[in-house]
């Protein structure tokens, strides 16, 4: 990366910092009293496993959809049960976005039988969403 680059990276860095100050501070409160403190409110057996990334940026699944609209909340409090069965529910219900998400590319057959009139949809369970180590290990 170049020189101009770096400064302007760092001048993006400080803009943002300065930000943060701004919106944790006040004439009333001059002084950042540290981090927040982190508390779990979703919490899964340590026997599960559960990819973001995967539901977010394969999936196209907004995180109101599992946490509830936490922009609203008081005070954030876990907003569906996150149980097997739930997850399970929702793979089977829940269609594959197909459209414009490159992820999905390499389903040649469903891309074929979509626009072909044979299926109108696919769900997660279709593509392995029901297979047990994609979940437990």
């Amino acid at each position: 990366m170049s020189a101009d680059g770096q400064k302007a990276d760092q001048g993006l860095v400080d803009h943002q910092w300065q930000a943060i100050k701004t919106s944790l501070t006040s004439e009333v409160k001059p002084k950042i009293q540290g981090p927040i403190q982190w508390v779990r409110i979703h919490n899964l057996p340590d026997h599960a496993y559960f990819n973001h990334s995967q539901h977010v940026t394969a999936g196209k699944v907004a995180c109101q959809q599992c946490h509830g609209k936490v922009e609203n909340m008081e005070v954030v409090k876990q907003y569906a049960p996150l149980s097997m069965g739930w997850c399970i529910n929702c793979h089977r219900q829940t269609e594959v976005k197909f459209k414009d998400n490159p992820f999905y590319n390499d389903y040649k057959k469903y891309h074929e039988e979509i626009k072909s009139g044979k299926r109108s949809k696919v769900t997660v369970e279709e593509i392995g969403g029901l297979e047990c180590q994609k979940c437990h290990y």
